[in-house]
């Protein structure tokens, strides 16, 4: 008895012992997959808050009433703009600052008069194009995590807009967790934690003296450390004495790595709880294990079902929103086509009257040939009636260059780029606007050079420009006592046309003039949207149209890149 007892001791520890060793495998691999999922929703929840705030700055730098503001140097309204931006926004603080760095706006007023030209992302910003993040005051353990983007109006800086996140709540929320999280940047700093006195730490697992020397170079020296000491099972790390499972997952953005910590405290709790369990009842032992298991399983299996259509319904979104932005494009692709064909249209519109007094003259000279080659003809003087012919056939072919330039700019652009000299562009233009400079006694000088000047691009867009251009700089000198108008073509890495005129020139707000919809004229003149429409055609070309007053006048500038010598042989 005594040895079957013994014997049931021995096999009742082994059991044990197999068991805790059983259920402590178990029981981490749980924890590290709880960790996993853990990682990733606070992953994700970081990475939602950040790209929630990156793209703000960039809005509000396109925002008229900050820019007018920066302009004018007038922020009585600006701040409470911010307020009511950020009321939706949920940031710590949004900045509007100045050239000079000073803070002009501000969703929290104490800022305001403050000067931020020495911080990291108001001078890096004000140098770049694009939204900027940068991280601040780490050595002064008072991180700021701020996206900044430029103010430009007409490629001048204006200022800089910046949003600083608040990432408090998202810290708040790790705290309740029961594990402990973390985020370093890419210099292995804590920047984010869920324990206050992590923060601002650096973070050292094995690192050698060499690393720990580059970032004391960096002035990183001063700040102290996280000591980690990892144990012999892989991702176990103890830190002041407590033993976490260790699951680092790489955020995507500047480097980071947020660090999720199991505690191995609950694993252990469980463990002994079954061992327990099993030094009371060992034979249930094995059907309690067995029904855990499945219970739990089929809680994963619950949960990850439940994930997958979660996710499934997410891509069923995403494929919409994606089919309705691709067909809202195209309808604004027709539109446009349709706002320069109706440019088109109403240019030919305006200029039938000159275009009937340009063939009323050639039919006047016809008819006057035609009854004095009749009467040639009856007195047998064919040889000069002859001559009258042929002058009607100069005639004939003058009127239908004419009518042919007109059908050639009414129809659309074949929109496919081909190398185009920019001297055939202009002599198209002015054919079909030359009846209209004759009917106003409008005095052309043109200023080409002998040598192609060849350009990427569609003829009759740019003929189109051109047109409106002079139709704009016919009418600013229509009350001039003398009506001129200058033409230029200059040659170079990006060719330029100069359209010039002596008029009155550009009004106070020039920067408006290619805005749709802007006229100047008397209403039933004109809509406003030449000058967009051209502005449109000159970027859809690599290329931008410019305005500028002269001493006397007004003059506009297309610009487009030019096509080398090679291109244009190979074309």
């Amino acid at each position: 008895m005594g040895l079957v007892l013994a014997t049931a001791a021995v096999v009742a520890v082994l059991l044990i012992w197999a068991a805790h060793g059983y259920l402590t495998d178990l029981y981490s691999k749980e924890l590290q997959n709880r960790a996993n999922v853990r990682a990733a929703i606070y992953r994700g929840t970081l990475i939602n808050a950040l790209e929630r705030h990156r793209l703000v700055p960039s809005v509000l730098a396109r925002d008229r009433s900050l820019i007018d503001a920066l302009i004018k140097q007038r922020y009585a309204l600006t701040s409470a703009r911010l307020i009511e931006v950020n009321r939706e926004l949920g940031a710590r603080s949004l900045i509007l600052m100045d050239r000079q760095g000073r803070i002009v706006a501000a969703s929290d007023r104490r800022l305001l008069g403050r000067s931020d030209v020495d911080r990291i992302y108001f001078r890096e910003a004000a140098r770049e194009n694009g939204t900027i993040f940068r991280v601040t005051g780490i050595k002064e353990r008072n991180p700021g995590f701020f996206f900044a983007h430029a103010v430009r109006s007409g490629g001048q800086l204006l200022g800089v807009v910046a949003v600083e996140v608040n990432l408090s709540p998202t810290e708040a929320a790790w705290a309740r967790d029961s594990g402990r999280v973390f985020v370093t940047n890419s210099e292995d700093v804590v920047i984010l934690a869920s324990i206050p006195d992590w923060r601002f730490r650096l973070l050292s697992p094995l690192l050698e003296e060499a690393r720990m020397a580059a970032l004391r170079s960096r002035q990183l020296g001063g700040l102290e450390i996280l000591s980690m000491d990892w144990t012999g099972t892989g991702r176990q790390v103890r830190i002041d004495g407590v033993t976490y499972m260790r699951r680092d997952m790489a955020i995507g953005f500047r480097g980071w790595t947020l660090n999720y910590l199991a505690p191995m405290e609950e694993v252990r709790a469980e463990v002994n709880s079954v061992i327990a369990l099993a030094v009371m009842v060992l034979a249930l032992l094995a059907a309690v294990i067995f029904w855990i298991n499945s219970k739990r399983a089929w809680r994963r299996l619950w949960r990850l079902k439940r994930e997958s259509d979660e996710l499934r319904d997410l891509n069923r979104r995403l494929s919409d929103e994606i089919l309705e932005r691709r067909r809202v494009e195209q309808t604004l692709a027709r539109t446009e086509q349709s706002l320069e064909q109706a440019s088109k249209l109403a240019a030919l519109g305006q200029m039938s009257a000159a275009v009937s007094h340009e063939l009323n003259q050639p039919l006047a000279a016809m008819r006057t040939y035609i009854a004095g080659a009749r009467l040639l003809i009856e007195r047998g003087r064919t040889q000069e009636a002859h001559a009258s012919i042929q002058r009607m056939d100069d005639l004939i072919g003058r009127m239908g260059q004419l009518t042919r330039q007109l059908k050639s700019f009414a129809r659309k652009g074949d929109q496919e780029a081909r190398p185009v000299d920019l001297r055939e562009a202009v002599r198209g233009a002015l054919s079909v606007m030359q009846p209209q400079l004759d009917l106003h006694a409008v005095a052309t000088g043109i200023d080409m050079p002998a040598t192609p000047v060849v350009v990427q691009g569609d003829q009759l867009r740019i003929e189109q420009v051109l047109v409106n251009l002079l139709r704009n700089a016919l009418d600013a000198i229509r009350d001039q006592d003398e009506r001129r108008i200058e033409i230029a073509v200059v040659p170079g890495p990006v060719c330029a046309i100069r359209v010039s005129d002596n008029g009155p020139g550009l009004p106070a707000n020039a920067a408006s003039i290619f805005e749709p919809f802007y006229t100047t004229k008397k209403p039933g003149e004109g809509l406003g949207l030449g000058l967009a429409i051209s502005a449109g055609i000159a970027r859809d070309l690599d290329g931008k149209l410019e305005a500028r007053n002269l001493d006397v006048g007004a003059c506009f500038e297309l610009s487009l890149p030019a096509v080398s010598q090679v291109d244009t042989a190979a074309e």
